[in-house]
This record gives structure tokens, sequence and C-alpha cells, in this order.
């Protein structure tokens, strides 16, 4: 049982013998899929004066698939995963559960989401994991429940929630829920190479003078999602990304921004913690317009398409 962490009711107590012998019975000999969507980098990310580190996620169509196989094994319980962060949520939520002995996992993940792009790969091959668990063993975690077993594994951004929210992505906690997901085709720009967000995040800094910029971005970015004005989020994105470049001096975030004021875009979306800007263009836009801009940008890297996510009523 881990410390501060417990499914939902009606399940019985976590690490308790009825806990560990109905999700047994409901597991034994049976595979489950799980997955997840990405976010494509952040609208907007920075520290407030009240010194909370906040993410405003962009939920995209890009996808992490996972299959879980149960079967039965002697001894310790074991996790058979080529991922080390899905292998060990996978082992975490066998602690919650209660399984620590006579249980074999074997998961196998799918994904179209590029890694160490800062589009939250890592994130939602965890989750895509933990959906095929709790489909695997017939239970629910709570969202908070959710942060609380990621927070123990890595800096995460908020894919449990189906829309864009704000989030402490270093602790694990909700902000706001905005109950929305702008409207938006994206351009992406690959500047080539990796970012690990473990190393990223722990070397974060914010001078005390871009505090304010960032606390009064955070107001207006929440204002924007209630108006659900996507013009007004994608202004700050833009901004987002400008004060990320004046931060850390990212010169591919700086071309970037220098192409996207003269092109006929709604604005530039930032991975902070990546290798990618992203073009914002209304949902609507056609291919050919999306080509026209590729071919533009095209000697400032490699280009790919991501739509947001638009999930059914």
């Amino acid at each position: 049982m881990l410390a501060g962490v417990s499914l939902q009711p009606p399940y019985p107590a976590c690490g308790s013998p009825a806990a560990a012998a109905a999700v047994r019975r409901a597991a034994i000999g049976s595979q489950r899929a799980g997955r997840s969507f990405a976010s494509f980098g952040e609208v907007v990310q920075g520290r407030r004066r009240d010194g909370e580190d906040f993410l405003i996620t962009m939920p995209v169509d890009l996808w992490s698939h996972c299959r879980v196989h149960w079967s039965a094994c002697d001894g310790p319980s074991r996790v058979d995963a080529e991922l080390v962060k899905a292998r060990r949520i996978a082992e975490v939520l066998l602690r919650l559960l209660g399984l620590e002995t006579g249980v074999r996992l074997r998961i196998r993940l799918t994904r179209q989401i590029p890694i160490g792009k800062g589009l939250s790969s890592s994130t939602a091959d965890m989750l895509a994991v933990l959906r095929g668990c709790q489909a695997l063993f017939g239970v629910a975690l709570s969202e908070r429940c959710i942060s609380r077993l990621f927070s123990r594994i890595e800096p995460h951004d908020a894919l449990h929630y189906p829309t864009s929210v704000a989030y402490n992505h270093r602790r694990g906690h909700l902000l706001a829920h905005f109950g929305y997901t702008p409207d938006y085709r994206i351009l992406a720009v690959d500047a080539g190479g990796r970012v690990c967000t473990q190393t990223y995040n722990a070397g974060l800094t914010f001078r005390p003078e871009l505090l304010c910029a960032y606390d009064a971005l955070y107001q207006e970015a929440a204002a924007a999602f209630a108006a659900r004005d996507d013009a007004a989020i994608a202004r700050c994105a833009t901004r987002s990304t400008a004060l990320h470049v004046q931060r850390t001096g990212n010169t591919f975030l700086g071309r970037l921004l220098a192409w996207a004021d003269a092109m006929d875009v709604l604005g530039l979306l930032g991975t902070h913690s990546g290798t990618c800007g992203g073009l914002l263009l209304p949902g609507d836009a056609d291919d050919a317009t999306l080509e026209r801009l590729a071919a533009a940008v095209a000697h400032l890297g490699t280009t790919f398409h991501a739509r947001t996510l638009r999930l059914p009523a």
C-alpha cells in the first residue's frame, strides 16, 4: 500500500486481502488495452509570483497505445516492459493494489508520439499503461490519485484530464480545469535532437523580474479559456514562447517566432521542455495552407502536422 494514495469507492481498502483477492479474480488469464493522447507542449508554462509552477496543456490527437497481459507467477510480482517509466508505473499500481506477489504483467506499447520532443510522450506512455491496468484489474483511480502516482516517477503533463487544464507538473496537482480545448491545426517544426524532461525540470529557474510577467500571462490565459477565445489563447501561447526564449536563449524558437510574426498564423506554441514549435492555425484551415507554410519553414527543421483533440460529447 502507498501512503496518501487510495482507490475510489466502492473498492476495498488498498493493500487489504479483500482488495488483492478482488483484483486477482478480475484479471486472471486476461489482457486489456489502454491509451492516452498527447499534449503539444504547453499553452503557457512558467512560475507565478506565489511560487506556483504551472503549465497549461494542449491536448492533441496523437496517441500512445498499450496492451497489458496478466499471468500468474511464483514469488514476487514482476513487470516486463521495454520502457523504464512504463514498468515503474505498473509496479507502483501493483503495490497500491496489494499485489506484490504472484503476478506477472507483460506490457507492449505502440505510439504515434515522437519521443523527447516535448509532446508528453513519457506521460502518455505511463497513462496508457495505467488505463490498461485499470481495465485489467477492474479498478478506478481518481485524477488526484493518478497525479500522486505519476509524481512519484517524474514531473508530468496532466493528460488524465480530458481537456486543457492548468497544472503544477512538478508537484502534481490541478490548478484550474477549463473544460475546453481550443480548435487548432498545428504545423510542427522540429529542430532535431531530444530533451530529457527530468533533466530540464531539475535545472528549472526563473529570474524574479519574469515572475510578474508569468503571473499576468497565467491570468490572461485563464480568461481566454473562460471566454473560449481561440485567438486570445494563441496570443498567450506566443507570449509564453517569447518569455521562454528570453529566459533560456533558445535560438531555434527565436527564429520561429520571427517567422510566425511575418506569416498569417494565429500564434506559436512552444514545447518548453522539447525541440519543437507549433504554428497555430484555425481548425478549419485546409491542407493546402499547411503545405504552403511547411514549405516556407522547411529550412528551420523537420515539419509534421497535428490537430488539437476533439473528443466526442
